[in-house]
């Protein structure tokens, strides 16, 4: 059989105290003990499954419960058990919770006991009381005896008050509660009464240092009865709970319970006032119980602790330095034998978790075997199998369990066996240990980070410069494009204007030299056919070179008359039969520019059909390709382009690196293909979204 005892830390006389009295009995049972060690639960807006190990990975048959988990005992909902998660026997220590056996001390008589010879042998009427949290328990039953007895008081004694503070069960929540107090209220009281003996020390302390003989002779009193109270200067009159009887007797129930055994749902524990020289009796006052002798640490302990105190700074500080996991494990390893820790588990998990999690990385193992470090390249372990192993093995019967922490995740944990004396000193060094994992594990967040922002600059250099080269490419394109086009435009303005000085200023020239040559003729009316006949044929040839300038009838008609006209022109004019075959939507998405480019495309395309193919007939055709485009062709059955032949024409054409220009003005697909009998030209021209450039493209004919 195993039990999982949960508790605060045992860094506290209290928690050992009770834990010591658990141990004791367990060893005298035969029964496995396995302490956790969780730290702090909240209440209602606090969740404890991450604190609370699933019970199928302690290998716990039973639990017990210490009230220093529980910061709020009254955020507590019912029944505990179904929160945290154990679906198994639960026995309280301290605290009262629905749903389980309870382990309470019936404080309440001791604690009026207390009061009534504070305020009826000594006669104090001013009091201060320093609780603990408000919502505890414990705290709640001694602070109502306090109003109560004062309240009460005042019908025999008028002048009797008290101001009451909540606080934390140590030594400098009860400090702090004091010097604020002192800070309103300069006047000393008559008494203090303190709700635990470690608040009672640390108020002790602080009245100890001051100047002011009212403040530091006020009597002082606490609660519990751990050593600190015999310890401490003037001795505490307390009230003294049997802590260890409370762990016996838990342990006794729980086996109880794990067996099938009913249990009462509350076991009280008696109390009893113990009368020292803290509240104004004189050094050997009678007493209400009899005391057990006192022995105060020998010089040999006190030189112990000191040394146990220093490895852990030691610890602390080699820790603080290093930079790696391994590095960690020699400082471990001197800090574990300093203080004598006969075994030592050292498990994190792979990434921090908000709950305790059931597989980990062993990091370090202190064994039977020796010291083993697994830093480099850890196994995997499954917790489950890892303490069920333990389990199994006798001389594994008491083990500490401590999670390592950061906020509100879960690092992993140690687990441990060692003498009473050190826990307080290991509960600090883990706490080193569990900063000193996180720090390590920020570096290599912050190292993976970096490293990842380097390839992301890496990537983004590469990307940044490929797209420079593009950029740079684009500009010497365009930049090429710009050039060519004025040197276009400057050809054509040159082709147009030796149109009009070769052929209509010849024609001009010729029928005015005809008028001139007529004047003088008898007869005239002979030649007027003649020079009618020369007239129109000028103008007819002064129209064409206008329309070719600009095509009035793409504006007047649309592109599909304008296209057609052209082709009409081509088999009237040119001689060679050209026909238009329009299979595109009659409505098509193209903007002015488009529309030209594609008629000057076409336009182009004809004209050196005329010029240089010897074609007998030429063909115009328009498809949609598909949805998203639009397909142009212009076929001869001419002599073609072949071979050196057509790479000189594409270095010498005019027209041809015009229509290349045109379609790349348009976004489209250009392509010529050039045979023996066969020449086409097509341009696939996408639809929709027109170009940027497409607007602003000038017209170079």
């Amino acid at each position: 059989m195993r039990i999982a005892m949960f508790l605060n830390n045992l860094d506290g006389e209290y928690q050992l105290s009770v834990y010591r009295g658990v141990r004791e009995e367990a060893r005298e049972l035969g029964i496995g003990l396995l302490c956790i060690q969780c730290g702090e639960l909240g209440g209602k807006d606090s969740s404890p499954a991450g604190a609370f190990p699933p019970p199928e990975l302690i290998a716990a048959d039973g639990v017990l419960l210490l009230s220093t988990v529980f910061d709020d005992i009254d955020g507590i909902p019912v029944p505990l058990p179904r929160k945290t998660g154990f679906p198994l026997p639960l026995v309280s220590i301290g605290v009262r919770l629905p749903g389980c056996p309870s382990i309470m001390v019936k404080n309440r008589e001791s604690m009026e006991l207390l009061m009534e010879h504070l305020i009826m042998v000594h006669r104090y009427r001013d009091f201060i009381y320093v609780g603990g949290p408000a919502g505890h328990q414990d705290n709640l039953t001694r602070e109502d005896v306090f109003r109560k007895a004062i309240s009460g008081g005042r019908k025999t004694f008028p002048g009797l008050r008290g101001k009451v503070y909540s606080g934390i069960f140590n030594d400098l929540s009860g400090a702090e509660i004091i010097r604020n107090h002192m800070a309103l209220y300069p006047e000393a009281p008559d008494c203090i009464v303190a709700a635990s003996d470690n608040i009672a020390a640390g108020v002790q302390e602080l009245l100890q240092s001051l100047q002011d003989s009212r403040w530091r002779n006020c009597p002082v009193t606490g609660f519990d009865d751990i050593s600190l109270a015999r310890l401490v200067k003037p001795p505490l009159t307390t009230v003294r709970q049997p802590l260890g009887e409370q762990g016996r007797i838990a342990l006794r129930i729980i086996r109880d319970l794990v067996l099938g055994n009913p249990a009462a749902p509350v076991i009280y524990v008696e109390s009893t006032l113990v009368l020292r020289s803290s509240c104004g009796c004189p050094e050997k006052p009678d007493v209400l119980s009899e005391l057990p002798p006192v022995r105060g640490p020998s010089p040999y302990d006190t030189v112990k602790s000191e040394f146990y105190s220093i490895s852990v700074n030691t610890l602390g500080h080699n820790l603080a330095l290093v930079s790696s996991l391994p590095a960690m494990i020699p400082c471990l390893e001197a800090f574990l034998t300093r203080l004598h820790v006969i075994r030592f588990y050292f498990v994190l998990y792979g990434e921090p978790l908000k709950t305790s999690g059931g597989r980990g990385l062993l990091i370090f193992e202190r064994s039977k075997d020796g010291d083993r470090s697994y830093a480099e390249n850890p196994p995997v372990l499954d917790t489950g199998s890892f303490f069920g192993g333990l389990k199994t093995e006798g001389e594994f019967q008491d083990l500490c369990f401590f999670h390592l922490r950061s906020g509100d995740e879960y690092l992993g944990f140690v687990v441990y066996q060692a003498p009473d004396q050190v826990y307080p000193h290991i509960s600090g060094g883990v706490v080193f240990i569990a900063n000193a994992v996180r720090r390590l594990r920020s570096m290599e967040d912050e190292k993976e980070r970096a490293r990842k922002l380097e390839q992301e600059v890496v990537y983004r250099t590469r990307d940044l410069l490929e797209l420079n080269r593009k950029l740079q490419e684009e500009a010497e394109r365009r930049i090429a494009v710009e050039a060519e086009v004025l040197r276009i435009s400057d050809l054509e303005r040159r082709r147009f204007s030796a149109d009009l000085h070769d052929d209509i200023c010849q024609r001009l020239a010729g029928i005015s030299m005809f008028c001139k040559s007529l004047i003088n003729q008898d007869a005239p009316a002979v030649f007027l056919p003649e020079l009618s006949e020369l007239i129109d044929e000028t103008l007819v040839r002064t129209r064409r070179y206008a329309h070719d300038s600009f095509p009035m009838d793409l504006d007047a008609f649309g592109l599909r008359e304008a296209i057609a006209g052209l082709c009409d022109s081509v088999s009237r004019e040119g001689g060679i039969p050209c026909t238009l075959s329009w299979t595109a939507p009659e409505s098509l998405p193209l903007n002015r520019n488009q529309e030209l480019n594609i008629y000057r495309i076409i336009q182009e395309a004809l004209q050196n059909v005329l010029k240089h193919s010897g074609a007998a007939l030429a063909r115009v055709e328009l498809s949609g390709g598909d949805a998203k485009s639009l397909r142009l062709r212009i076929v001869d059955n001419g002599r073609g382009m072949a071979g050196k032949d057509r790479k000189g024409w594409r270095q010498r054409s005019l027209g041809l690196r015009s229509m290349e220009y045109r379609a790349h003005q348009l976004g489209a697909e250009y392509r010529l293909n050039s045979r023996k009998g066969a020449t086409s030209v097509e341009v696939l021209i996408p639809l929709g979204e027109p170009p940027v450039n497409s607007s602003d493209s000038p017209d170079c004919s």
